[in-house]
């Protein structure tokens, strides 16, 4: 099928908003996040592999919003590790690096 073939597909299922024709992973995605952002992920990503990171924050972001709530005891580290979905030796971890880091200057 060409590309004007299966553009026109594409517009004929997106006016019926159906997501059943939909091959494998898009139909769910195009349930979870609806047809026409499946549609635009198709075009930007076609023919590409993606992998979803467990964990959607990066650390340095995780690092300041930490700084920003951690107090000192235990209970505040277990906080920030589940709201972010990081474990309490990794903040522990990024804590003590940024502390060694700031003392050696």
């Amino acid at each position: 099928m060409k590309e004007g073939e299966i553009r026109q597909v594409i517009d004929i299922d997106k006016n019926l908003k159906r997501c059943a024709t939909l091959n494998g992973v898009y139909e769910t995605m195009s349930e979870i996040i609806g047809f026409d952002n499946v549609v635009k992920l198709y075009d930007y990503f076609k023919g590409s592999q993606i992998n979803f990171p467990t964990r959607l924050f990066s650390k340095e972001f995780v690092l300041k919003e930490a700084l920003k709530s951690y107090d000192g005891t235990s209970e505040s580290i277990n906080l920030i590790a589940s709201k972010f979905s990081y474990s309490e030796r990794t903040i522990r971890k990024l804590l003590k690096e940024h502390i060694d880091k700031n003392h050696k200057r």
